[in-house]
């Protein structure tokens, strides 16, 4: 397919666009370099394009927020992490006043994470309170923002990737159901929605197009080709990051980073092919008609039939297998999160 341009809106309903104002909250899954990929790829496709970090090594959103207790009081953890210049800066302050931004500037684009342990994080870490906390910032700030969730994923084994592709695959839509939870809370609410940055899937695709010998300059065994993307088990190579840069750009502009600059550094061989693979990626999963939205039954399904196993077979914890298969498939557990109305679903207090 590859080409440029935007994609006309496509199922977001959000047009291909000239300017973003982007605040991103993570871990070192989304640590730097990729906001300033982000940066050098916009400004050399003609955007305009701007931001600011928070990012806590290996943290969940709660650590982001609350802080590291769920009983702390007020809301410490927006005043931790490391930022693009210094560390500690107030957030709450910045997304609804920002100083790091131009005169009058705005964000207008949260890009958010959870910890890569999603099924995890759901169940003991209350994604869903607090996803929705931080975008009721970014909304108190912007009524016109919106949240792009952004799809972390769990370590490779480079000997034997085929588990770790397979659940990514099927993990996409535990983040995707976890979107459309917050969206269902939101429901009669001013202000912009949540939507999933499909950014493991995408990287699944880098990988079984590279495993197939369709990335140029990426060659050699398997473990040999994944070292080129991966640093480790989970971080990325430069290259690496710069392939989620492309994805993560033309997820918040809708638009096409084919003939994108190339940062210093990175080798040029596979660019082309990279830059055409994220496009694809991301335009066929925005141009669906609801991207990422789920009933809270095929939620239910989906997790405990798809998800569970490989999850708890890749986190080296397969006796959790089955529990959370009877677990996540009953709506009248306790404490399934997938069922609306949910009368567990804790609405933290405003600041």
């Amino acid at each position: 397919m590859g080409g440029t341009g935007g994609m006309g809106g496509g199922g977001g309903d959000f047009p291909e666009r000239m300017s973003a104002r982007m605040f991103l909250s993570g871990h070192s899954l989304t640590d730097n370099p990729l906001p300033d990929h982000v940066l050098t790829i916009a400004q050399s496709l003609g955007k305009d394009f701007n931001f600011n970090e928070q990012i806590g090594i290996g943290s969940p959103i709660r650590v982001r927020t609350k802080g590291g207790s769920f009983d702390a009081p007020g809301w410490p953890g927006y005043s931790t992490g490391k930022n693009r210049e210094g560390s500690d800066m107030n957030v709450i302050e910045e997304l609804l006043s920002p100083k790091t931004l131009g005169p009058g500037e705005l964000y207008d684009t949260l890009v958010i994470t959870e910890r890569h342990d999603i099924l995890g994080t759901i169940w003991w870490e209350d994604t869903f309170g607090f996803l929705r906390h931080f975008h009721d910032r970014l909304i108190d700030g912007n009524p016109a923002g919106r949240t792009l969730f952004y799809h972390s994923w769990l370590d490779v084994d480079k000997n034997a990737p085929t588990t770790w592709i397979n659940h990514e695959k099927n993990a996409l839509y535990a983040w995707e159901c976890v979107a459309t939870k917050v969206n269902l809370s939101l429901a009669g609410h001013a202000g912009g929605r949540v939507e999933v940055l499909p950014a493991g899937a995408a990287l699944v695709d880098l990988v079984e197009r590279s495993l197939n010998d369709e990335v140029q300059g990426i060659t050699g065994t398997t473990p040999q080709k994944l070292d080129r993307i991966f640093s480790d088990n989970v971080h990325m190579t430069p290259l690496g990051a710069y392939y989620l840069a492309l994805v993560t750009y033309a997820s918040i502009f809708r638009a096409s980073p084919v003939g994108a600059a190339v940062p210093a550094g990175i080798d040029a061989a596979p660019v082309a092919d990279m830059q055409r693979i994220a496009w694809d990626f991301v335009r066929n999963y925005y141009s669906q008609p609801t991207p990422g939205e789920h009933t809270m039954e095929e939620c239910r399904t989906h997790i405990s039939q798809n998800v569970c196993a490989s999850f708890w077979t890749l986190t080296n914890q397969p006796n959790n297998i089955a529990s959370c298969q009877s677990d996540f498939a009953n709506a009248n557990a306790a404490q399934n999160p997938f069922r609306w109305p949910d009368p567990q679903m804790k609405l933290w207090p405003d600041p």
